[in-house]
């Protein structure tokens, strides 16, 4: 036998999974219907004869992150599918909706690593916080839902939860007019809005969370429902979130009270609080010792010592700082004191050498021990400092003493 003879085909790496998410299946069978059954084929038939249906042919329809190419085929999919989960006559009252409105109503979402709840949570102008299995049905839900099983890439953090807003945007996308324009406006506002929320849930004590993925949801109910194409985007490049921390539901209207603060933040005034609460939020997400301590001294920094430029006595205005600001006692004052002096050393010997505690393995053990105290001190200065600006410094310590 030559090895010409051998004629074993080469195994090829395929390019999708062989897994269909909700989607794809959707699209699979609907296809089949409207090209094969006759009742698929009427309703195509139907559709191409209304001219608000000819009208928008071809055209882009927003769904807020992005676009979808219009057809009338992915019409009648949606209607026979929408047909089937709620009768005929709502179907069709669905689309004549659809048909005689400028506008769509969309579901503005940012998905969160390292955050899980065990029910929605109704924030600040319904903005809401979302568990993933009350989340609209969709291709990105199912990729999120089948992680943590099987391969090791699928192990990776996926999240739990996400924070959304109804929203309406322009329906036919791409005109360029006034209205498209102003659209688009308060849609990327209510994003920002929502990274916001994000960031501030760090503030909570125990809760760690990263904003991961920006997208949005059109009403299922609404063309072109489940046949709509996805897709948003990630500007997830930060220390990833490989645990889970939960909100309870008790720590909701803190978290309305220091949105509302945040709002009405000056506007030079909100970076500066968001780089900290980024600091915060990687102290909290960190593995290695020497991370934490270093991320959460610059946060704790930031947050003490904006106006003092006085190298020889930062060390002492960041004790005196934070011990005034949230000390009610003699005694509560000294614990904070003494708490903020270590943090500071901490941050010092991490920062100028690299290496903590000289590498004495039980002293590190004992700082990592101390970690959360440290992490509530910094999560209740910048509640404070969100809630009531920061202070006059001077002041505070000079009419204390």
């Amino acid at each position: 036998m030559k090895i010409e003879e051998i004629n074993i085909p080469k195994i090829e790496i395929e390019p999708f999974s062989h897994v269909n998410d909700y989607q794809t299946k959707n699209y699979l069978q609907y296809t089949s219907i409207i090209k094969n059954k006759d009742y698929g084929r009427s309703v195509v038939k139907a559709l191409s004869e209304d001219n608000r249906v000819i009208a928008i042919k071809d055209k882009l329809i927003s769904r807020g992150s992005g676009a979808s190419k219009y057809s009338i085929e992915t019409l009648a999919m949606w209607f026979l599918w929408c047909a089937k989960k709620c009768g005929l006559e709502n179907a069709r009252a669905k689309l004549e909706q659809f048909l005689n409105s400028e506008e769509l109503p969309v579901i503005s979402t940012l998905w969160l690593l390292g955050l899980e709840i065990d029910d929605s949570i109704q924030l600040n102008d319904d903005y809401t916080l979302v568990p993933i299995g009350d989340m609209p049905e969709a291709w990105d839900k199912d990729f999120f839902q089948q992680r943590g099983t099987g391969h090791i890439l699928q192990r990776l953090p996926a999240p739990k939860c996400a924070i959304t807003k109804k929203c309406s945007v322009i329906k036919v996308w791409g005109n360029n007019s006034s209205k498209e324009i102003s659209s688009v406006d308060n849609y990327n506002k209510t994003i920002r809005n929502l990274h916001d929320i994000a960031i501030l849930l760090n503030v909570i004590n125990g809760v760690s969370c990263l904003p991961f993925y920006e997208t949005s949801y059109v009403d299922q109910d609404l063309p072109f429902g489940p046949f709509g194409l996805g897709g948003g985007c990630s500007r997830f490049y930060d220390v990833s979130a490989h645990g889970m921390t939960k909100l309870p539901a008790s720590e909701a209207n803190k978290l309305k009270d220091l949105t509302e603060k945040f709002k009405k933040l000056d506007e030079k005034e909100k970076p500066r609080i968001q780089r900290i609460l980024n600091r915060l939020s990687q102290a909290k997400r960190r593995t290695q010792i020497e991370d934490i301590v270093l991320d959460l001294g610059i946060a704790l920094e930031m947050l003490l010592l904006k106006d003092n430029q006085n190298n020889d006595q930062l060390s002492l205005s960041f004790r005196l700082r934070g011990s005034w600001l949230l000390g009610n006692s003699k005694e509560n004052r000294m614990k904070i004191y003494n708490q903020l002096k270590q943090i500071y050393k901490y941050r010092s010997q991490v920062a100028h050498s690299g290496i903590l505690c000289n590498g004495d393995s039980k002293k590190i053990n004992a700082v990592r021990e101390s970690i959360p105290d440290y992490l509530t001190i910094a999560e209740i200065i910048c509640q404070k400092i969100i809630k009531d600006g920061s202070p006059d410094w001077d002041k505070l310590v000079l009419d204390a003493i």
